[in-house]
């Protein structure tokens, strides 16, 4: 597939596109790699060294932490004008993986080119330090809700994040395949528990699950799941 020029980009919520002046938008244009990955390739590999950051031009990526015992966490999500790696900066490797879940078109642009955008893009350096304030008070709110969370909070809180990242079809269908493992993997719990509760919100009718797919029925009652935990925690 052809590099796609900024320019000509359908995807205006990148930072790079918010942000940064025309002429700016150029000197990126040049200077990116544009790659894209199939569904279940690495973008990024905990570990290898930070040579630069990664924006998100069409598809959805789901990223990962290993902990100490090798089992992996999704921590975030990532679609359309979203940055991947971005808390390698400063660093000399990255503490997180980076997957496509489907086929997924990415554009890397290396340290030195970031560095001149930090220094000449104010905008573009606020942009980014605002998304940074954003992403560190959801983890927070996670980290503190989840701890509280029985088993049947964190599967629903997960459905809800999910659908926040995502969205539905027409179908009231998630809009990407997730494996039980994959639900396990955000929720912090395993994907024996994620089949047993799947079940139980088949029968309160919250969820009905559609061979790979699963179509959220009823959104309030889902969210009334976890609605005592923290406003804030409840995903529009």
């Amino acid at each position: 597939m052809n590099k796609i020029s900024c320019k000509e980009c359908k995807t205006k919520n990148c930072f790079i596109q918010q942000f940064c002046s025309s002429d700016w938008i150029d000197v990126v244009d040049q200077k990116k790699y544009y790659t894209v990955y199939k569904q279940g390739q690495n973008i990024i590999h905990e570990g290898a060294p930070v040579l630069g950051i990664y924006f998100v031009q069409d598809g959805k990526v789901k990223v990962l932490s290993n902990g100490i015992t090798g089992r992996q966490q999704i921590v975030r999500f990532a679609n359309n004008g979203h940055i991947l790696g971005h808390k390698g900066i400063g660093n000399d490797i990255y503490p997180i993986s980076a997957v496509a879940m489907e086929d997924s078109q990415i554009c890397f642009v290396e340290n030195n080119t970031l560095h001149d955008l930090f220094m000449n893009n104010p905008q573009f350096t606020y942009g980014v330090m605002m998304f940074y304030s954003r992403e560190l008070r959801k983890i927070e709110e996670r980290i503190k809700n989840i701890a509280q969370m029985n088993i049947r909070e964190k599967i629903a809180e997960t459905l809800l994040l999910i659908n926040e990242n995502f969205g539905v079809n027409a179908n009231n269908e998630l809009n990407v395949h997730f494996t039980r493992e994959d639900i396990a993997a955000v929720a912090g719990t395993t994907s024996e528990q994620v089949v047993r509760q799947f079940t139980d919100f088949e029968e309160e009718g919250l969820i009905a699950k559609k061979g790979r797919k699963i179509e959220i029925i009823n959104l309030d009652k889902l969210k009334k799941v976890i609605k005592d935990l923290n406003p804030h925690t409840i995903r529009a």
